[in-house]
């Protein structure tokens, strides 16, 4: 019988001792669901094999199906992809902000995270964004919902779904329903899925 899963109830007395505790977590490469700027996600190191394949077996979900990451800074982003200068220019523009980049992934980055494009962004919410600065690298960044399903928006949903499927979570109460990042590949120039941030916004941001 799988072990319950460690939940923690975030607050501000006990914010940075529950960052702490989940870094340590996915530093030991545990599974953990935390909140982002939409919806709840399924955080592990991104940068570990196994940890990353028991992500996709939590969201039952096909082993070839790319992941997205979070990443707390441009030079790790940098570690995971190849970054050119329009990248630069949109990661200076929109980020932390509701923007998605997919660009050539790096020949060291795993398998198991994606086979080709690399999709990141540096996260808008505070605690996904610390967590990234604390464990100094990039976390997986896939919505907590077993595939085809929809997104979690409450502490208590996301409980009730995985607690016997992760390692820790991460409550904080009701989230936002907000609109999805939107998603651009720089190398084709197109916006994949249209978000907050605008292709008008995009173009003029890569003109200037």
């Amino acid at each position: 019988m799988k072990k319950m899963a460690l939940v923690l109830r975030i607050n501000e007395k006990n914010y940075y001792s529950v960052i702490s505790e989940a870094v340590d977590f996915l530093k030991k490469g545990k599974i953990i669901i935390y909140p982002t700027e939409t919806s709840y996600g399924l955080g592990a190191d991104a940068s570990n094999r196994k940890a990353i394949e028991k992500i996709h077996i939590i969201k039952e979900q096909p082993k070839n199906k790319p992941i997205p990451i979070i990443v707390p800074t441009l030079r790790i982003a940098k570690k995971f992809g190849k970054i050119s200068k329009e990248g630069e220019k949109l990661i200076g523009k929109f980020m932390p902000g509701p923007l998605t980049l997919i660009v050539e992934k790096k020949e060291s980055v795993p398998e198991e995270l994606s086979g080709k494009g690399m999709a990141f962004r540096i996260s808008s919410n505070k605690i996904a964004n610390d967590l990234c600065k604390k464990l100094g690298n990039a976390i997986t960044a896939t919505s907590a919902n077993i595939h085809s399903e929809e997104p979690i928006y409450l502490g208590k949903g996301a409980i009730e779904k995985f607690v016997n499927k992760v390692d820790l979570i991460i409550d904080a109460g009701t989230l936002p329903k907000r609109k999805a990042s939107t998603l651009y590949d720089v190398k084709s120039r197109k916006v994949l899925r249209e978000g907050p941030v605008k292709e008008k916004e995009i173009e003029r941001t890569l003109a200037c």
